[in-house]
């Protein structure tokens, strides 16, 4: 449903206490924002029938939010907020709104991985990032279409899209006053595990290209001939921080576990040295730049071309 800015025949809904941002789990939040909606349509003197008409739906979506029973959408919430004319509705930070907003976070939370979400509170606040990608393209260099393609389809689809919505969150990082540095080593097989679909592989690697002509971004390639043992040990995240010792990301299983230098966690700063050591060893052996772009572009040709499954290009000595 969508509502245009209109006035409604009643005077300006106050902002109420709120409670929602003290609320972490979505289907509470869900809750409370149908109670908050029975609550200013009481207010109002609405009947639900009466509600539907002015915002052309049906009595049963509106008994459907109030009782929790129907996902909350964005368009939903900035139409409640525009007709109730909630505080803040002018400028899309309306009571509604924000509710809303706050279901997102929840939900985005609910579906990280354990440890993961203390890895992104770290990472928001990264000067830079170095990562070795063995299997995948990291989330903070993948496409939509990418990201959806290494999820689990039998999950909801409410459940993807709030995946999917949080790891392109995270590319921010890139737009900010001071971007962040992020240099990439991608294991060929990135490149050649077909995500998606060709289509979806094809516009990754673009991506890629593009991403690396950024001053503040390399993405450099480790092609097959090229294994070190350290590249062998799996994926690996460095962050360096303005003021604070280095932190590494790793991941065992379905657990993240994120590593620093302080003395009270489990691993000490000689692991977070030692990590150090492996991504520069692993440096040591990738492509350059230039080669590395141009290598993907090569890779890239296969996917434009599904009959070619044998170039595989090789590292000019």
């Amino acid at each position: 449903m969508h509502v245009h800015r209109r006035h409604p025949r009643f005077t300006e809904c106050r902002r109420p206490p709120d409670r929602a941002s003290d609320q972490q789990d979505p289907d509470a939040l869900r809750v409370h924002f149908g109670l908050e909606l029975r609550r200013t349509r009481a207010r109002a003197k609405l009947s639900q029938n009466e509600l539907a008409k002015a915002l052309g739906c049906t009595p049963q979506w509106i008994c459907q939010l109030e009782k929790a029973d129907k996902t909350v959408s964005e368009q939903t919430a900035l139409d409640l907020d525009t007709y109730f004319k909630t505080e803040g509705w002018d400028q899309d930070d309306g009571h509604f709104h924000r509710i809303h907003q706050a279901i997102r976070r929840a939900g985005r939370s609910r579906v990280l991985r354990p440890g993961f979400k203390t890895y992104l509170e770290q990472e928001t606040r990264a000067i830079g990032v170095r990562c070795f990608a063995a299997q995948i393209v990291p989330g903070l260099l993948q496409i939509e279409d990418y990201a959806r393609g290494i999820m689990d389809r039998s999950e909801p689809e409410e459940t993807l899209d709030a995946r999917v919505a949080s790891r392109m969150e995270r590319q921010a990082i890139f737009s900010r006053d001071k971007p962040v540095m992020m240099t990439c080593v991608l294991d060929e097989s990135t490149l050649r595990r077909p995500v998606g679909g060709p289509q979806t592989m094809a516009r990754q690697i673009d991506h890629l290209i593009n991403a690396a002509r950024s001053p503040f971004v390399q993405v450099l390639i480790m092609p097959f001939e090229r294994i070190t043992t350290e590249a062998l040990a799996g994926d690996m995240i460095l962050l360096s921080f303005e003021k604070e010792p280095d932190l590494v990301y790793i991941e065992s299983g379905n657990i993240g576990y994120v590593i620093d230098n302080r003395d009270d966690v489990f691993m000490t700063r000689d692991d977070v040295f030692m990590t150090e050591v492996y991504f520069n060893r692993t440096m040591g052996e990738v492509l350059s730049q230039t080669e590395s772009n141009e290598f993907m572009r090569r890779i890239q040709e296969t996917y434009h071309d599904p009959s070619d499954h044998s170039g595989y290009p090789v590292a000019q000595e």
